[in-house]
């Protein structure tokens, strides 16, 4: 196993250039606060945690979203828990980030660019739909999961409010 571990997993890259090196802010561990569900009374609040590293000689970055957290799945189990995994690789070509994201019984891919100091992740199963990571400092970011509406606006699905571990 050490070998998978050690020939996956790099500290370093060559591969993208610095100006391109979008989520190198996130490399880290991170504990979260997720809400949703805010068409009910209360919205839902779950504890959760973020794992970002370098992969595959530093061409890319690999993360864990684990929602409810390790810890706090064997305490507040959710129906739609999430432990997924998301493969970001800078493409020199196209200057953006193509990500495959994959959780149980469900894959996308989604393609991100740099807009008004956002991360805009569009997903391909929904023209409408964006992940975006914005806030990024040195021990937060906030998330969101959004629907373009048709006069424009944002409805918001679910936030992430992250602070490193």
């Amino acid at each position: 196993m050490d070998d998978f571990y050690n020939a996956l997993i790099s500290d370093t890259t060559d591969k993208i250039p610095e100006e391109y090196d979008w989520f190198a802010p996130l490399l880290g561990d991170w504990d979260f606060d997720y809400y949703d569900q805010y068409d009910k009374n209360e919205p839902r609040h779950v504890k959760g945690e973020w794992i970002f590293r370098r992969i595959l000689e530093g061409a890319g970055i690999n993360d864990l979203f684990i929602c409810p957290s390790r810890a706090e799945r064997k305490i507040h189990p959710q129906p739609d828990a999430e432990y997924g995994t998301a493969i970001r690789m800078f493409n020199p070509h196209t200057k953006v980030y193509d990500m495959f994201y994959t959780t149980f019984g469900f894959m996308t891919r989604v393609t991100f660019v740099k807009e008004n100091g956002m991360l805009v992740g569009k997903p391909e199963y929904d023209e409408n739909a964006r992940w975006v990571f914005s806030e990024i400092t040195e021990n937060t970011f906030h998330w969101q999961n959004i629907t373009i509406m048709e006069n424009g606006d944002w409805r918001i699905n679910s936030n992430v409010y992250a602070k490193r571990k």
